[in-house]
């Protein structure tokens, strides 16, 4: 994945459609073909949700509001002080990078949750 990549959240989910799709046009047998519908259905329903998100999440909402502080004391620490040297900000301390990890964690494996607390439920 290139940087800009990075700025299409969407793309990843599009390439998964399309290699689905890919995949259902490639079945040999009925078994094959179902797995391939599972997996666009799968897909379909992300970009869905995912655009849903953007639609309907607001600005100030909590996540958002916890997002823009990490990402505000990230680009400060890293950015700002390390790359362009024109900070000194002291060491933060245990605690804030404990916290500003945890974070970023969350954003990332919040979906993993989702999905696992899906299965375990019995959804697709």
């Amino acid at each position: 994945m290139n940087i800009l990549g990075l700025l299409n959240p969407l793309g990843a989910l599009k390439d998964g459609l399309v290699a689905a799709q890919k995949q259902w046009l490639d079945a040999n047998n009925d078994a094959s073909r179902l797995k391939a519908e599972e997996n666009m259905a799968y897909f379909k329903g992300q970009i869905e949700l995912a655009v849903a998100a953007s639609r309907y999440d607001k600005w100030y909402s909590v996540r958002s509001l916890i997002g823009y502080c990490v990402v505000t004391l990230v680009a400060k620490l890293l950015i700002w002080d390390t790359v362009l040297g024109w900070g000194v900000t002291p060491n933060p301390g245990q605690l804030v990078m404990w916290i500003t990890v945890t974070v970023i964690g969350f954003y990332f494996a919040s979906k993993t949750a989702i999905d696992v607390a899906r299965i375990i439920r019995g959804g697709k």
